[in-house]
């Protein structure tokens, strides 16, 4: 993979994101890092901004789902980390019905969920489900989606598209309701 991301954007509470367009999936993708004294967590990640060093300590690389490989093993060498489906301080939520693997991460002391396929926020569309034609069960999935109404949800990030950073909770609601 080979593409010019942007340089990381700082959310808040540890969160950064990057992105860049592929044109080979003809797509926006995005990618996550939670980074803190322990290390950093980074969730499907793209190639690394250009301008901005590597994460330094503990580094955990997180895939959402079977189609994320991205620049996984890359950064694994680039920083010494290790690919996990279990990385700390988050609980793996699973979500069947959207691609093979789907998994969001849920970290409670944040109120934060990552999310690889099965929510998209690319602009100017709102909040959505991953369109119907690349589910495995797309009603399985709006049910599997039900279960994050359970957890306290203050912001979500993507794998594609812009993070919602407050009010990620009734954002969801209002999707699935």
């Amino acid at each position: 993979m080979s593409l010019r991301p942007t340089p990381l954007t700082a959310s808040d509470l540890g969160f950064s994101t990057w992105h860049a367009y592929d044109p080979a999936c003809k797509a926006e993708l995005w990618s996550t890092c939670f980074g803190d004294t322990q290390g950093a967590v980074l969730f499907d990640p793209i190639d690394w901004p250009h301008d901005t060093p590597p994460p330094q300590g503990l580094v955990q690389i997180v895939r959402t789902n079977a189609n994320h490989d991205r620049a996984c093993e890359a950064l694994a060498l680039k920083t010494q980390g290790k690919i996990t489906a279990q990385p700390r301080e988050f609980s793996p939520i699973l979500l069947p019905g959207a691609g093979e693997g789907e998994t969001a991460f849920f970290h409670p002391s944040t109120r934060t969920l990552v999310v690889g396929d099965a929510l998209i926020h690319l602009s100017p569309q709102p909040l959505m489900l991953l369109p119907e034609k690349y589910c495995t069960n797309p009603t399985q999935l709006k049910s599997s989606l039900s279960q994050l109404l359970g957890y306290s949800i203050e912001r979500i990030f993507f794998a594609h598209g812009a993070p919602i950073l407050q009010d990620g909770q009734d954002k969801l609601r209002s999707l699935l309701t």
